[in-house]
């Protein structure tokens, strides 16, 4: 008898294990990448579309979609946008399951655990007898100290609605993309996550002075108080070339020059990119559709993509993938493969580069007329509206 209600419990657990194992809750899902400063929250967002699965990484503003979900009983796996990244994870239970972040262009590979909770909309838990007594909304002039003690202007651009706050973070070099968060009290807490800007701010203002930090496997203090004027050094006045020459290969393996007949008396936008760089991503973003409406006027864009992947082999596969997925209708040539490749060792000329991307102007002669370091993305409000109407204005310029 004994053995008998052996065998029955075993058989139960099979079929309750089986029941849960071969399917997958859609809905929302909380998840927690677990760096060492901080536990940043995520919100995806599963359906079924047919019979795939897909997500919708929900970015405060930006919505991501997830499309190459790949589900086996109790294991996904989920490729992040077109970055050498994914999310490996487990189901424990129906509500629970639990994985990495991964990084595969690392040797060896880089792994962030990560934990999930079904059933979970809001990114932040809060208490709601604690009502705002602050109120981020506006620009704030920003001093940001990294873990070396080195100090850089930034910009807070916030808006907050109730206890609701949105925005970024500007640097000389680029933005923090999307931040999303409440306030409670005194004290504010927002995240962005989008598999490679993975960050949770968390501060507070007292006597009308913000100090923060900007928590994930790194620590940055922030200090800073409002200030309308908020201004960062001129973008225009940061990286110099005075002539740029350059062969490099395209994706077919052909090598490409400012020479070849496609570009012959037209202004050259060249952007120096990285696939695995977000502001990158973002510019390119805004490029596509721009080139797409714009080509006709006789104007070109290249992208000199420095990439950081394991070999050149995985750079080619990589660019590919991005050139497919985002249907890039420019050329992007193979500049660099891995980290070791450097934009200054490969662009004789070039001074002070310090930001991915880098955009440079070229009139019909392509001789240079502006570079600019960084990139304000859509996640800066204003700010990208006047970059996008600075793009513009330079380029009739140099198409008359």
């Amino acid at each position: 008898m004994k053995k008998s209600w052996i065998v029955f419990f075993l058989m139960l657990m099979l079929t309750i294990f089986s029941a849960w194992g071969s399917e997958f809750n859609a809905g929302p899902w909380r998840f927690y990448l677990r760096t060492t400063h901080a536990d940043i929250p995520f919100i995806i967002e599963f359906s079924y579309k047919g019979k795939n699965l897909v997500g919708t990484l929900k970015n405060g503003k930006e919505k991501i979609l997830l499309d190459e979900i790949r589900f086996n009983k109790r294991n996904l796996v989920i490729p992040l946008q077109t970055y050498e990244l994914s999310l490996e994870l487990t189901l424990q239970d129906e509500n629970a399951m639990s994985g990495y972040l991964v990084r595969h262009n690392k040797n060896p590979i880089v792994k962030t655990p990560v934990i999930g909770s079904f059933g979970i909309k809001k990114r932040f838990s809060f208490n709601e007898k604690k009502v705002p007594g602050i109120n981020l909304q506006g620009k704030w002039s920003l001093i940001m100290t990294d873990e070396n003690n080195q100090k850089s202007p930034a910009i807070g651009n916030f808006t907050q609605k109730g206890r609701r706050i949105s925005g970024s973070i500007l640097t000389g070099t680029g933005d923090y993309r999307y931040l999303d968060g409440i306030v409670s009290e005194n004290s504010f807490e927002a995240a962005s996550f989008d598999g490679v800007y993975n960050y949770l701010f968390k501060g507070q203002i007292k006597n009308g002075k913000l100090e923060a930090s900007l928590l994930s496997n790194s620590l940055t203090k922030i200090t800073g108080s409002l200030d309308p004027n908020a201004q960062l050094p001129d973008a225009y006045k940061q990286t110099e070339i005075k002539d740029l020459k350059f062969i490099f290969p395209d994706l077919m393996g052909q090598s490409v020059a400012l020479t070849h007949e496609k570009f012959k008396n037209k202004p050259v936008v060249v952007q120096i990119y990285g696939s695995w760089c977000p502001n990158c991503v973002d510019e390119m973003n805004y490029l596509i559709p721009w080139y797409n409406k714009n080509a006709k006027r006789g104007v070109e864009i290249i992208a000199l993509a420095f990439e950081r992947s394991l070999s050149i082999k995985d750079a080619t596969k990589q660019l590919k993938k991005v050139q497919k997925k985002m249907n890039v209708p420019y050329v992007i040539l193979q500049a660099g493969s891995t980290a070791e490749d450097r934009p200054s060792d490969k662009l004789p000329g070039l001074q002070n580069f310090i930001s991915f991307p880098t955009t440079i102007f070229l009139n019909k002669n392509h001789e240079v007329v502006k570079v600019h370091a960084g990139f304000n993305g859509p996640s800066t409000g204003e700010f990208f509206e006047n970059w996008k109407e600075e793009f513009n204005t330079t380029i009739d310029g140099l198409l008359k």
